[in-house]
Formats: C-alpha cells, structure tokens, sequence
C-alpha cells in the first residue's frame, strides 16, 4: 500500500459511485475466507472449510480486468487457510494443517500455487505481512506461545523464530511492518483487552503503545516507514484510523456502517462490511470523498478485501467483487 492513501482517513464528503456487480464463487460448500493482490494486479481468494462433505478447499485467480478463473490448489490434508500476504508477483497464504504450519505461495506469473516451507516447530500461522522480499510472520508454538519469524527472500526461508512469551495464548488480530525492523502488531489477551505492541528491533523486543480505550480490536493494520492506516473496532462503531509516528498518536474517523476490513492502494482506500440488516456496502476513499458502491449480484456481507497497484478485490463467503482502479 502506498502513503499516499494514508492521509485519506480524515475525509467527510460522501459521493454515489458506479455499480459493481459479484462474480459467483466456484463452490457454495466452502465459504471464501482470504484474499490477496499482488503490486502487478493479480488477486487470488481461497476458502478453507473442516465441514464440507467432500471439497476442503477452493480457490480461484482474479485478473487485472476482473476476470475469476478456478486456480488448481496443493494437494494438503485438511488445511486451514487464515492469512494472505503479498508483494510483487507472489503472495503467501498461511495457517494451518493438522499440528503444523501450513504455507502456500501463489505465482501470480504463472497463476499457480505450490506449497512453501515454514518455520520448524509451529502448529499454526496466525498472521503474514510482505513488504516486497521482507516478509514476517506469527506462529503458535507447540505450548500455545506465539513466535516471530521473519524471511529476506520471500518467505523461500525463515529465520529461527523468536518466542514472545509474554504473548502466551494471545490471539493476533494484525500484524505489518512499516521497515525491516520496524513491525506492529494487534493481539487480543484471553481476557479479551486490546493491546497493540510494537517493535523496532526486527521482533526480538515489543512495547505495547497506548490505544483509545474504547477500542476493542484493529484489524486490516498496512504500515509503510512511519504511516499506518487500520480499522478499529469499539463497542459501538468502526473507525478508519491512522498514524503518521508509527502508532505512537492516532487520528480517527468513525464509519457510517460496520466494517469488516480495508486495504488500500497508492492512492485509493477500499472499505468493506455490512449494514445494520446484514446487506453488504463498499466504500471506496479518495482525495477526501467517500463514494458508496451501488453492489448487484452480492447476496452476503462482504469479509475481505484486498488490493494491489491499481485493482482491489473483495469476498463475501461465496462471492467475489473486482474493484478497478478510478484513474
């Protein structure tokens, strides 16, 4: 995501924009469940389920002009796919499979997805983050203690993970890296407090930097060097929220309807969720406007969305939107 998108959290003109319309998923059996885009435009969306009769996993390639197309998935027993992180012309999609980490790395050049190595010893990926070849992820250890690994090449190899056990049992809710070294990350206690830590070490130390107390959660969390842009949850609304000091002081517009995640490019931030009724919206956010979609052929809340260089792309449990670039 560009900084150039981070400045647009303080917008308040509201404008109509064109319709989009869903693209029905491959299968109804097995709700999408992640999303990613690569900087060259090509969005991949998969879906992982343990319920399924037959089928536990889809997945499918979005093009640059919007077009799905069913994408051949590894052949994994059981897998659970709960994060997607992507750079140039990858993305890598972790989580797990029974007692193990589970990484998958989709080629957008040739619209194929294989099976990746992830760090020794873990029994489930719970976050990812790429900036171009800097990648890093979040484990669950053997005894429930979160870990931090981090990769130079892409996610090829990883570093030996660092355990945090001060995060024992704490479940992520977003993690990105503004540099190298400079990360952050959401994690929700057993109790259920939000906490927000950060480190400018490379993960070896965190310090917990001090959030609005209504917050409950953030989540869809992009740090470029400094400036961060997120979503927040509190008891009674969604907030679009940035940071310029690396979460050090935020500022914060709160959402007309519930919002489930955001993503944005250079110049354009996508909002998505659902109102009060459960119908979907989509908010796209630019040069101080937020224009509403008008969505056809999107029966259901919309849980995702992604974005790459110009193209953004968002799920629902069995539907797929393509969002084009305004320019």
């Amino acid at each position: 995501m560009g900084a150039g998108a981070l400045a647009l959290a303080s917008c308040a003109t509201t404008a109509v924009t064109a319709r989009l319309s869903g693209t029905p998923a491959i299968s109804i059996s097995v709700p999408l469940s992640s999303v990613g885009c690569t900087l060259n435009d090509v969005c991949v969306a998969v879906g992982t389920s343990s319920e399924s009769a037959g089928l536990s996993a889809v997945g499918e390639f979005g093009t640059p002009k919007g077009r799905w197309i069913d994408l051949a998935l590894p052949s994994t027993p059981s897998p659970l796919i709960v994060a997607t992180a992507c750079s140039g012309t990858q993305c890598l999609l972790g989580g797990s499979s029974p007692g193990a980490d589970l990484l998958w790395v989709f080629d957008a050049d040739h619209h194929a997805l294989s099976v990746g190595t992830p760090p020794a010893g873990g029994i489930g990926i719970d976050a990812l983050t790429c900036r171009h070849l800097d990648c890093a992820l979040v484990d669950t250890g053997v005894h429930g203690v979160l870990r931090f690994s981090t990769s130079a090449d892409g996610g090829t190899t990883w570093t030996v993970p660092t355990t945090m056990a001060w995060a024992s049992r704490d479940a992520v809710t977003a993690l990105s890296c503004g540099t190298v070294i400079d990360c952050a990350m959401g994690v929700l206690t057993p109790h259920h407090q939000f906490i927000l830590d950060v480190s400018i070490d490379g993960g070896v130390t965190w310090t917990a930097r001090p959030t609005p107390r209504a917050w409950t959660t953030l989540s869809s969390l992009s740090c470029q060097k400094s400036h961060c842009v997120a979503l927040a949850t509190t008891a009674t609304s969604s907030k679009l929220v940035h940071t310029k000091n690396f979460a050090t002081t935020w500022t914060a517009r709160t959402l007309a309807r519930g919002a489930n995640a955001l993503a944005c490019t250079a110049t354009t931030c996508v909002v998505v969720g659902q109102r009060t009724n459960d119908e979907p919206w989509l908010a796209t956010v630019r040069d101080g406007v937020t224009a509403k979609a008008k969505l056809r052929y999107v029966p259901t809340p919309l849980l995702g969305v992604a974005c790459g260089s110009k193209v953004c792309a968002a799920i629902g449990v069995t539907t797929l939107v393509s969002v084009p670039s305004p320019e």
